[in-house]
């Protein structure tokens, strides 16, 4: 959206946090001049600044290619463990939900072909184990979706958890 944004009405916001890790709170914004100067401000006014360790992990990250190549190996990693998912799936599932085949990220939705108790679906997961993340968690009327994370576990705990699963 940003790169169409000929009227500056569109922030872009990124963050290295989904990437290097969790406890890197080092992101940016592109904007308008006085939109950032704002923020800028803001951001001085409510915290003390962001931790200058951080701030030098990601340059060195960035300005001696470890990223680069750190991103490819994970964007490799990713696929396999959804084209694993995707065979357990299909191994597993056929009969009673249906799925995209997602280009990343690090999520499957499953959507179920029929309707079933989310509340007991997820009791008896949860009795094997399993927890998991229902549709409702993220739009309260959905009642016929699974997120699926495929980037966590190993591919023996898919593929247990995903038995399991099928079987409750």
């Amino acid at each position: 959206m940003k790169a169409n944004d000929d009227q500056g009405l569109v922030l872009y916001i990124g963050s290295m946090s989904k990437t290097l890790g969790p406890g890197l709170r080092i992101g940016w914004i592109v904007g308008p001049e006085p939109v950032i100067d704002r923020l800028a401000d803001i951001k001085m006014q409510t915290d003390y600044g962001s931790s200058s360790l951080s701030q030098y992990v990601v340059a060195e990250c960035l300005s001696s290619g470890f990223y680069d190549v750190y991103i490819r190996e994970i964007r490799m990693e990713l696929k396999l463990r959804r084209d694993c998912t995707l065979e357990l799936l299909n191994k597993h599932f056929k009969e009673i939900a249906t799925w995209n085949l997602p280009a990343g990220g690090f999520y499957i939705w499953l959507t179920l072909k029929k309707q079933v108790s989310m509340q007991k679906l997820f009791q008896s997961a949860l009795r094997e184990g399993i927890l998991l993340n229902l549709g409702n968690i993220y739009d309260s009327i959905d009642h016929s979706h699974i997120r699926l994370s495929d980037s966590y576990s190993t591919f023996y705990q898919l593929e247990k958890g995903l038995k399991n699963c099928q079987r409750s």
